[in-house]
């Protein structure tokens, strides 16, 4: 049996109820597990989200009534899961190069605090229990990762080649379960990692349907779970990968016995 989540990234002040509802029109039934931005600041910040292109002043998703309203009726009928996608997914340039927040945030003083803020405030928009953190690129330092369990959040993104978690017996455990598998397999290791002081997830982009497949068909052999990453705003504006991810759950994944499951149900 294969528990199957869809992680939709980047919902945000500017996301409109519409797009929501036209992308997954034809997914009746199957949560969608949405990673959040508090707060999108102004275009000058180099922010990656396409939605917030023209945006001039730092907006937060709670002054979007409808969205909100809509996001947190279905958070209550368990149709929705809610993610803390960052504080607000901003881009800095170190030394010439393009870093994402839980980077660059690895030098700023209280990274704990306003991490421990912006939890909390999509706890109270939504009164709902934000436990896993989704760090935009899906990168993040050693420093910022564990500002993020301390709040008590779990993890879901890519984990790097380097060993960027603790030096502990069971995290280096962790560390070498999953490059066992990825050299047998040639996949990343799709199931739950059980650290220290967190679990943690990989994420599989919308990769092509023969590679989406396969790590299907991988994580049915041995009886692990499987996360989509998507992006709303991609499938909105690429009817050919939306239908990829329709054709992949609605007529492959779901017909085999995958079963819909929100991703903070799955890291419990």
């Amino acid at each position: 049996m294969v528990k199957l989540i869809i992680r939709d990234d980047d919902t945000n002040f500017f996301t409109k109820v519409e797009d929501l509802k036209r992308v997954y029109n034809d997914f009746e039934g199957f949560p969608v597990s949405f990673a959040v931005i508090p707060e999108v600041l102004d275009v000058s910040t180099k922010g990656a989200c396409p939605d917030t292109k023209g945006n001039t002043i730092p907006r937060r998703i709670g002054e979007n009534q409808e969205l909100c309203s809509w996001l947190k009726s279905n958070v209550s009928d368990g149709n929705i899961d809610i993610l803390l996608h960052g504080v607000n997914h901003s881009y800095r340039f170190i030394n010439g190069k393009r870093c994402p927040e839980m980077v660059w945030r690895d030098v700023e003083v209280g990274v704990e605090e306003t991490i421990k803020n912006a939890k909390e405030y999509l706890e109270t928009i939504f009164d709902y229990k934000v436990s896993v953190f989704v760090a935009p690129s899906n990168m993040i330092t050693r420093k910022c990762l564990n500002a993020v369990t301390a709040n008590g959040l779990n993890f879901s993104g890519i984990v790097p080649m380097g060993f960027q978690r603790n030096f502990t017996f069971k995290n280096l455990m962790c560390y070498a379960k999953r490059w066992r598998y990825r050299i047998i397999s040639k996949l990343p290791y799709p199931g739950v990692l059980v650290y220290s002081d967190h679990l943690e997830i990989n994420a599989c982009g919308l990769r092509p349907m023969d590679y989406l497949k396969r790590m299907y068909d991988f994580c049915e052999k041995h009886n692990l779970p499987m996360v989509i990453n998507v992006h709303y705003w991609h499938l909105r504006d690429n009817p050919t990968e939306l239908e990829k991810l329709r054709n992949f759950v609605m007529e492959y994944a779901i017909p085999r016995g995958a079963v819909p499951t929100r991703l903070s149900d799955l890291l419990k």
